[in-house]
């Protein structure tokens, strides 16, 4: 048993991948070292101007990443399933692929390309192959031939490396989670109207914690649920509390529209390490 240094993600009001970037800024995150190694993958096209905001009296912090040219133009939206196989069609023209669509070889190229470090590049990696893995599963076809509308996009692709950069600006040793919100009602994607939880998501989310909240709408979006069931564990642990960051995400529900960040310093017990998670070490 040892110390170690440990984020928890509390999952107020839901999670997605540009929460989850906007609540490690807010606990702290080096905004410009963060930018720097995001635009080692995608160099230009994109904006990244963080801005306070208030979610039902809760003051959090909105990542307010911009990419002109996909889905018309608007910030990406925290409820339109921003990572999932079922997605908009995007207008912007991709480095590699057919127009709108990218492969998991093609965004892992993107991603192997880039400036990160080995580590960073393992952790979105393995997101990314995650993602790819629920895709075929929803479509019966192979994590290898299938294609991305919105994982493929650079939002999501900014999103999913945001996030394993972050781990490493804030030195986190491991990653936590609370259990994931799920609310009700059907969600209206490119197929048309499929439940809640839509299939990708239902996939990720197989032998992690849930819990049933009276809210219409995606809580969780693929991207999310990739990020923290490949790179976190279930629950909380014993912590001595040091950060915490409120990310904002684009909706007003009934429960505050936010992803809680607590960084914290706490016990490490190594029986506990989840056959899900990719080692932060």
């Amino acid at each position: 048993m040892a110390m170690t240094r440990i984020a928890y993600v509390d999952m107020i009001g839901g999670a997605a991948g540009d929460m989850l970037l906007a609540a490690f800024l807010d606990a702290g995150a080096d905004r410009d070292a963060l930018e720097r190694a995001l635009r080692t993958i995608v160099a230009d096209g994109w904006t990244l101007t963080p801005r306070r905001v208030v979610k039902r009296g809760i003051a959090a912090t909105f990542a307010g990443l911009v990419i002109p040219g996909e889905d018309g133009d608007a910030e990406h939206h925290h409820h339109r399933h921003d990572a999932g196989p079922h997605a908009h069609d995007q207008s912007h023209e991709p480095e590699h692929g057919a127009a709108g669509t990218r492969t998991l070889a093609d965004v892992l190229g993107s991603v192997n390309r880039s400036g990160l470090t080995a580590r960073q590049r393992e952790r979105a990696s393995a997101v990314y192959r995650r993602l790819a893995e629920a895709e075929a599963d929803t479509h019966g076809a192979t994590p290898e031939n299938s294609r991305f509308h919105e994982i493929g996009q650079i939002d999501a692709i900014l999103d999913v490396a945001a996030t394993c950069i972050a781990l490493d600006l804030l030195e986190i040793d491991e990653l936590r989670c609370s259990p994931f919100p799920i609310g009700h009602g059907p969600i209206g994607i490119e197929h048309g109207l499929y439940p809640n939880l839509p299939p990708a998501t239902a996939y990720l989310l197989r032998g992690w914690p849930t819990r049933a909240v009276d809210v219409a709408g995606e809580l969780v979006t693929p991207t999310a649920a990739a990020i923290l069931t490949t790179l976190a564990m279930a629950g909380r642990t014993s912590m001595t509390l040091e950060l915490i960051g409120y990310g904002a995400g684009h909706s007003d529900f009934e429960v505050p529209n936010v992803s809680r960040v607590i960084v914290s310093t706490g016990r490490r017990f190594s029986s506990e390490a989840s056959s899900a998670r990719i080692s932060l070490k």
